[in-house]
């Protein structure tokens, strides 16, 4: 039941943070190419940014690592794979993205706006997370 309970929790969590680190990247294009322009613009997106990245996708980020290494705990035998290798791999590129997320919207909040890439480049960086996503699942589902 423990090991359902995991990776039940593990789903859960992935979904959040994909949900949210997608959202978040795109809130950054709005705010960089709109939130120079209007203070009120600026004051929102900074909320919204910052809500979502401390409520949701830190936390699902967290929980996500967290249950997906109690699984590997109560099911070792997954290290024996070399999908398994890959997919952290990818899981801890996913992480790096969502880190660099937290230093864009720092950028952001200061209203460091040349800091942040252009919202051209935002919306590649905003592609990286689906990409990832796509292996990673890939890998789980396949096995390779």
């Amino acid at each position: 039941m423990l090991y359902l309970t995991l990776k039940w929790l593990h789903i859960v969590a992935v979904i959040s943070w994909m949900a949210g680190i997608l959202y978040l990247f795109r809130l950054f294009i709005y705010h960089q190419e709109r939130g120079q322009q209007e203070t009120s613009i600026h004051t929102l997106l900074t909320t919204m940014e910052g809500k979502l990245y401390r409520i949701i996708v830190m936390p699902a980020m967290g929980i996500t690592w967290l249950a997906g290494l109690g699984l590997l705990a109560l099911q070792p035998a997954f290290l024996k794979g070399g999908w398994m290798h890959g997919k952290f791999l990818f899981v801890l590129m996913l992480t790096v993205v969502t880190v660099y997320g937290g230093r864009l919207k720092r950028a952001l909040e200061a209203g460091a706006f040349s800091r942040v890439p252009s919202g051209r480049a935002l919306r590649i960086w905003n592609e990286v997370p689906a990409l990832l996503m796509l292996v990673i699942v890939g890998l789980v589902v396949f096995k390779p």
